[in-house]
Protein backbone atom coordinates (compact mmCIF):
# COMPACT_ATOMS: atom_id res chain seq x y z
CA UNK A 1 0.00 0.00 0.00
CA UNK A 2 1.48 3.20 -0.85
CA UNK A 3 0.48 6.33 0.65
CA UNK A 4 1.75 9.46 -2.04
CA UNK A 5 -0.94 12.60 -1.29
CA UNK A 6 -2.07 14.02 2.13
CA UNK A 7 -3.79 16.94 3.24
CA UNK A 8 -5.97 18.52 5.87
CA UNK A 9 -9.31 19.74 4.91
CA UNK A 10 -11.04 21.55 8.17
CA UNK A 11 -11.06 18.50 10.99
CA UNK A 12 -10.29 15.63 8.47
CA UNK A 13 -7.52 14.28 6.91
CA UNK A 14 -7.19 13.56 3.00
CA UNK A 15 -4.82 10.64 1.53
CA UNK A 16 -4.55 8.50 -1.20
CA UNK A 17 -3.87 4.47 -0.81
CA UNK A 18 -3.11 2.34 -3.81
CA UNK A 19 -4.59 -0.84 -2.87
CA UNK A 20 -4.48 -4.29 -5.14
CA UNK A 21 -7.50 -5.36 -6.94
CA UNK A 22 -8.82 -8.64 -5.48
CA UNK A 23 -11.23 -10.93 -8.22
CA UNK A 24 -13.62 -12.96 -6.65
CA UNK A 25 -16.80 -15.66 -8.13
CA UNK A 26 -14.78 -16.56 -10.67
CA UNK A 27 -16.79 -18.87 -13.00
CA UNK A 28 -15.70 -22.79 -12.76
CA UNK A 29 -12.80 -23.43 -16.03
CA UNK A 30 -12.51 -19.47 -16.74
CA UNK A 31 -8.99 -17.68 -16.00
CA UNK A 32 -8.09 -14.29 -15.88
CA UNK A 33 -5.60 -13.48 -18.98
CA UNK A 34 -5.49 -9.90 -18.79
CA UNK A 35 -6.57 -7.29 -16.57
CA UNK A 36 -6.31 -2.98 -17.27
CA UNK A 37 -5.33 -2.37 -13.57
CA UNK A 38 -3.87 -4.56 -11.05
CA UNK A 39 -4.55 -1.45 -8.35
CA UNK A 40 -6.68 1.59 -7.84
CA UNK A 41 -6.38 4.46 -5.55
CA UNK A 42 -8.75 5.32 -3.06
CA UNK A 43 -9.16 8.67 -1.83
CA UNK A 44 -9.79 8.51 1.81
CA UNK A 45 -10.68 10.76 4.65
CA UNK A 46 -10.97 10.91 8.40
CA UNK A 47 -9.38 11.98 11.68
CA UNK A 48 -5.22 11.91 11.22
CA UNK A 49 -4.69 9.43 14.06
CA UNK A 50 -6.99 6.75 12.38
CA UNK A 51 -5.44 7.14 8.96
CA UNK A 52 -1.63 7.68 10.60
CA UNK A 53 -2.75 3.94 11.52
CA UNK A 54 -3.75 2.48 8.43
CA UNK A 55 -2.49 -0.82 7.35
CA UNK A 56 -3.03 -2.41 4.12
CA UNK A 57 -4.79 -5.32 5.43
CA UNK A 58 -7.19 -3.04 6.66
CA UNK A 59 -8.29 -2.07 3.03
CA UNK A 60 -9.90 -4.13 0.59
CA UNK A 61 -11.00 -3.85 -2.69
CA UNK A 62 -12.67 -6.57 -4.59
CA UNK A 63 -14.30 -7.04 -7.90
CA UNK A 64 -17.35 -9.91 -8.38
CA UNK A 65 -16.29 -12.09 -11.77
CA UNK A 66 -20.12 -13.72 -10.92
CA UNK A 67 -21.78 -12.49 -13.73
CA UNK A 68 -18.84 -12.15 -16.19
CA UNK A 69 -18.18 -14.13 -19.72
CA UNK A 70 -15.76 -15.47 -22.00
CA UNK A 71 -14.11 -12.15 -23.27
CA UNK A 72 -13.54 -8.70 -22.06
CA UNK A 73 -15.43 -7.54 -19.45
CA UNK A 74 -15.80 -3.57 -18.05
CA UNK A 75 -16.01 -3.76 -14.51
CA UNK A 76 -17.17 -1.09 -12.21
CA UNK A 77 -15.75 -0.31 -8.65
CA UNK A 78 -17.91 1.55 -6.18
CA UNK A 79 -18.12 1.75 -2.20
CA UNK A 80 -19.58 -1.40 -2.25
CA UNK A 81 -16.72 -3.26 -3.69
CA UNK A 82 -14.01 -1.34 -0.92
CA UNK A 83 -13.82 -2.30 2.87
CA UNK A 84 -12.39 -0.15 5.24
CA UNK A 85 -12.00 0.89 9.06
CA UNK A 86 -14.67 2.07 10.68
CA UNK A 87 -14.07 6.13 10.69
CA UNK A 88 -12.79 6.00 7.46
CA UNK A 89 -14.39 7.62 4.58
CA UNK A 90 -14.22 6.44 0.78
CA UNK A 91 -14.12 10.00 -1.27
CA UNK A 92 -13.24 8.81 -4.99
CA UNK A 93 -12.06 5.66 -6.78
CA UNK A 94 -9.55 5.83 -9.72
CA UNK A 95 -10.02 4.10 -11.92
CA UNK A 96 -13.72 3.50 -11.16
CA UNK A 97 -13.47 0.82 -13.40
CA UNK A 98 -11.45 -2.02 -15.00
CA UNK A 99 -11.71 -4.09 -17.63
CA UNK A 100 -11.01 -8.13 -17.51
CA UNK A 101 -10.51 -10.59 -20.05
CA UNK A 102 -12.03 -14.43 -18.83
CA UNK A 103 -11.17 -17.05 -21.33
CA UNK A 104 -11.30 -21.11 -20.92
CA UNK A 105 -7.71 -22.93 -21.43
CA UNK A 106 -8.13 -25.90 -24.35
CA UNK A 107 -5.79 -28.52 -26.07
CA UNK A 108 -6.40 -28.23 -29.40
CA UNK A 109 -4.68 -30.59 -32.40
CA UNK A 110 -3.23 -28.37 -34.96
CA UNK A 111 -2.15 -29.65 -38.28
CA UNK A 112 1.74 -28.38 -39.12
CA UNK A 113 2.48 -27.09 -42.59
CA UNK A 114 6.08 -26.05 -43.98
CA UNK A 115 6.66 -22.39 -45.11
CA UNK A 116 8.73 -22.90 -48.36
CA UNK A 117 10.43 -20.09 -49.69
CA UNK A 118 12.08 -19.50 -52.78
CA UNK A 119 11.96 -22.20 -55.60
CA UNK A 120 13.50 -25.21 -56.81
CA UNK A 121 15.74 -25.72 -59.39
CA UNK A 122 14.12 -25.38 -62.93
CA UNK A 123 14.53 -29.23 -63.54
CA UNK A 124 13.31 -30.57 -59.83
CA UNK A 125 10.17 -30.75 -58.62
CA UNK A 126 8.59 -31.86 -54.96
CA UNK A 127 6.64 -35.01 -55.26
CA UNK A 128 6.21 -35.53 -51.44
CA UNK A 129 6.76 -33.87 -48.06
CA UNK A 130 5.89 -35.71 -44.98
CA UNK A 131 5.85 -33.93 -41.39
CA UNK A 132 6.15 -35.96 -38.01
CA UNK A 133 4.52 -35.04 -36.78
CA UNK A 134 1.09 -34.05 -39.01
CA UNK A 135 0.02 -32.47 -35.91
CA UNK A 136 0.88 -30.75 -32.58
CA UNK A 137 -1.18 -30.34 -29.43
CA UNK A 138 -1.30 -26.70 -28.69
CA UNK A 139 -2.52 -25.21 -25.09
CA UNK A 140 -4.15 -21.55 -25.23
CA UNK A 141 -7.06 -19.85 -24.68
CA UNK A 142 -10.11 -20.86 -26.71
CA UNK A 143 -10.79 -17.58 -28.70
CA UNK A 144 -7.05 -17.41 -30.03
CA UNK A 145 -6.96 -21.32 -30.96
CA UNK A 146 -10.87 -21.08 -32.38
CA UNK A 147 -9.10 -18.79 -34.95
CA UNK A 148 -6.22 -20.85 -35.94
CA UNK A 149 -6.24 -24.22 -38.45
CA UNK A 150 -2.49 -24.06 -39.07
CA UNK A 151 0.34 -23.73 -37.81
CA UNK A 152 3.44 -23.17 -40.13
CA UNK A 153 7.27 -24.01 -39.65
CA UNK A 154 10.48 -21.72 -39.64
CA UNK A 155 10.99 -20.65 -43.34
CA UNK A 156 12.64 -23.20 -45.61
CA UNK A 157 14.52 -22.35 -48.47
CA UNK A 158 13.77 -24.09 -51.56
CA UNK A 159 16.46 -23.17 -53.53
CA UNK A 160 19.26 -24.93 -50.92
CA UNK A 161 17.29 -28.15 -51.61
CA UNK A 162 19.36 -30.59 -54.63
CA UNK A 163 18.20 -33.89 -53.69
CA UNK A 164 15.48 -35.96 -51.45
CA UNK A 165 16.22 -35.50 -47.58
CA UNK A 166 15.21 -34.51 -44.46
CA UNK A 167 15.60 -31.67 -41.97
CA UNK A 168 15.00 -30.35 -38.81
CA UNK A 169 12.24 -27.08 -38.55
CA UNK A 170 11.11 -24.98 -35.47
CA UNK A 171 7.13 -24.68 -34.67
CA UNK A 172 7.15 -20.80 -34.97
CA UNK A 173 3.97 -19.86 -32.38
CA UNK A 174 2.95 -16.25 -33.38
CA UNK A 175 1.31 -15.39 -30.01
CA UNK A 176 2.98 -15.92 -26.72
CA UNK A 177 0.02 -16.82 -24.78
CA UNK A 178 0.19 -20.39 -26.73
CA UNK A 179 1.87 -23.43 -25.63
CA UNK A 180 2.97 -26.94 -27.29
CA UNK A 181 2.01 -29.43 -25.59
CA UNK A 182 4.86 -33.21 -25.46
CA UNK A 183 6.67 -31.29 -28.11
CA UNK A 184 10.16 -30.00 -28.26
CA UNK A 185 9.46 -27.32 -30.68
CA UNK A 186 10.36 -29.08 -33.89
CA UNK A 187 9.30 -31.31 -36.49
CA UNK A 188 11.16 -34.01 -39.10
CA UNK A 189 10.28 -32.81 -42.47
CA UNK A 190 11.06 -35.50 -44.86
CA UNK A 191 10.74 -34.67 -49.00
CA UNK A 192 11.49 -36.32 -51.84
CA UNK A 193 12.68 -34.23 -54.93
CA UNK A 194 12.23 -35.60 -58.62
CA UNK A 195 13.61 -34.38 -62.02
CA UNK A 196 10.82 -33.24 -64.19
CA UNK A 197 11.86 -35.32 -67.38
CA UNK A 198 11.79 -38.76 -65.07
CA UNK A 199 8.42 -37.62 -64.23
CA UNK A 200 7.38 -37.73 -67.87
CA UNK A 201 8.83 -41.22 -68.83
Amino acid sequence: TVIWLSFTKGIDTLISLEIPVEYTNRQPGLDIYDTSANTVLLDLSGSGVRLKSIKSQDVRVTVDLRDTHIGRNNCSISEKNVSLPPGISLKNIRPPNVEVTLDRPVIKDIPIQVDWTGKLADNLILSEVIIIPPKVKVNGRSMILDNISTIFTNEISLADIKESGELTAAILLKDQSLKLVDNTGSVTVRYTVKEKYKEKN
